[in-house]
């Protein structure tokens, strides 16, 4: 039986997809969620015995999966047995996006199955800021992590619109960052974020907007400001956003995917485990609710320049090293960065120097190990 340790132990940070197979479609589908380099499925079936389809063929394929069934949240003590001992099952899956309402019953829901099935993460995915009030989220996610005993936390929110052909990133994104990554430090519990790899169009009452099949900028800009305030699971909606439903064959998305995936996991040794010290931005406007940068907040720096709209920049540590994560919040145009330390400091996977002049791409980061 998989448990939570088991997550934190491994060599490098999850990645997960949230729904999208279907319990036919399972044998076929899951070798392409390997192939994509995510390890990790959210499963929800209407019966259990659809589940352990999934739950099969994700076995052979070497991914965990959170799952769930109706008949589990209304009887977990009768239901929890037909998948906890399955060796591709990770978790449970309880519940997505609550309403405030909900927060108590999850607390006792959680309590009954951390009694069953003790060190088994129970999975609760919460709100973005704009749908839980956001003069009152910060508020309410500290509620929710007051009530309910899970592990970590998850939210969504998908910042990249598209109005008139052009995009937009949502203004509210940021902040949310800001006080979820800051709740769950005060918590002391991981916390997991999300990236769109589905195009849709959502509607009232939610704030209309219409999401662009991703790019390559788009879909990183995403994960690179999740991993940088400290994510340590990148979870992505839907997995059905990267096949064509009539023939079950790859999109472009596809591509794009697994290269995001691989430099998830090249990164894992700066980011996995990582204490996150602070997180600012730079630029001409920098997002709501966020931290101006100045090199005085960082040991051994003395100029940081980045064309362009602007950076966040993270400063974090992990084991015996000190990394500084700079990416371009621009995810349509490359950038130029310029760095200027006070003595030689590793660029992660290049040179060592104390000066540098790099291009990095849109939406993407480059970490410097400082110690």
């Amino acid at each position: 039986m998989s448990t939570l340790l088991g997550i934190l132990l491994q060599a490098s940070l999850p990645t997960l997809f949230w729904l999208g197979i279907s319990a036919q479609d399972a044998p076929r589908l899951m070798p392409m969620l390997a192939e994509s380099g995510a390890d990790h499925y959210i499963c929800h079936q209407q019966k259990a015995s659809d589940v352990l389809k999934v739950l099969d063929a994700a076995a052979e394929n070497g991914v965990k999966v959170y799952a769930g069934f109706p008949d589990l949240i209304s009887n977990p003590e009768e239901n929890f047995g037909i998948i906890n001992s399955h060796p591709a099952f990770e978790g449970y899956y309880l519940k997505d996006e609550p309403e405030v309402w909900d927060i108590d019953g999850l607390g006792k829901l959680v309590e009954r199955f951390n009694t069953l099935d003790p060190g088994v993460p129970c999975y609760i995915n919460l709100y973005p800021n704009w749908a839980w009030d956001e003069e009152k989220y910060a508020s309410r996610i500290e509620l929710f992590a007051n009530t309910v005993d899970v592990p970590f936390f998850s939210f969504d929110q998908y910042p990249v619109t598209e109005v008139d052909g052009k995009v937009v990133v949502r203004p509210t994104w940021y902040r949310n960052l800001e006080e979820f990554s800051e709740m769950a430090r005060r918590h002391g519990k991981p916390f997991w974020a999300f990236a769109l790899t589905k195009s849709h169009y959502l509607g009232p009452p939610s704030p209309p907007a219409f999401y662009p099949v991703p790019t390559l900028g788009t879909l990183r800009l995403q994960v690179m400001s999740d991993l940088l305030y400290g994510a340590q699971c990148i979870q992505y909606f839907t997995f059905g956003g990267i096949y064509k439903p009539e023939t079950l064959e790859k999109t472009e998305v596809f591509d794009i995917v697994r290269e995001v995936n691989r430099g998830i996991k090249a990164l894992s040794p700066v980011f996995l485990g990582a204490k996150v010290h602070g997180v600012w931005h730079s630029g001409d406007v920098i997002p709501p609710y966020t931290k101006r940068f100045s090199p005085e907040t960082v040991p051994s720096l003395k100029e940081l320049n980045m064309s362009g709209e602007g950076a966040v920049v993270s400063l974090l540590e992990n084991g015996k090293h000190l990394y500084l994560a700079v990416q371009n919040r621009d995810c349509i145009n490359k950038v130029s960065l310029n760095t200027v330390f006070k003595k030689r400091v590793k660029l992660f996977g290049g040179r060592k120097a104390r000066s540098f002049n790099l291009e990095i791409e849109p939406g993407d980061a480059v970490v410097f190990q400082l110690k």
